[in-house]
């Protein structure tokens, strides 16, 4: 096993949840984090952000190698479509972070 591998694997093995915050929007990411932080629930979690998120999310648009990572984003992995959702007044920005985004723990 390389050694991206084994930190990938080594990551997996100790959280309950990975959130990954993408771009730099820091008030949406600052309503996701507040809501997974909330929603964890004595399972532990990990946030990451900037290069290593959109690393990850790389990785994990080729291999889907964990259920334990969440993506706080309204746009990516490409082809998701949350913000139409959100611009055409279907659904709040708190509905998408804690229903669809959050929706799985």
């Amino acid at each position: 096993m390389d050694s991206v591998s084994e930190h990938l694997s080594n990551i997996v093995n100790i959280f309950d949840f990975i959130l990954l915050l993408l771009h730099s929007d820091t008030s949406l990411h600052k309503k996701i984090y507040s809501a997974f932080t909330a929603k964890l629930n004595g399972r532990t979690g990990l946030a990451v952000t900037g290069a290593q998120a959109d690393q990850l999310l790389n990785v994990y648009s080729l291999y889907a190698f964990t259920d334990k990572l969440i993506v706080g984003s309204f746009d990516l992995p490409h082809g998701r479509k949350l913000r139409n959702l959100l611009d055409c007044g279907i659904a709040t920005e708190e509905q998408l972070i804690h229903d669809v985004i959050l929706g799985a723990m």
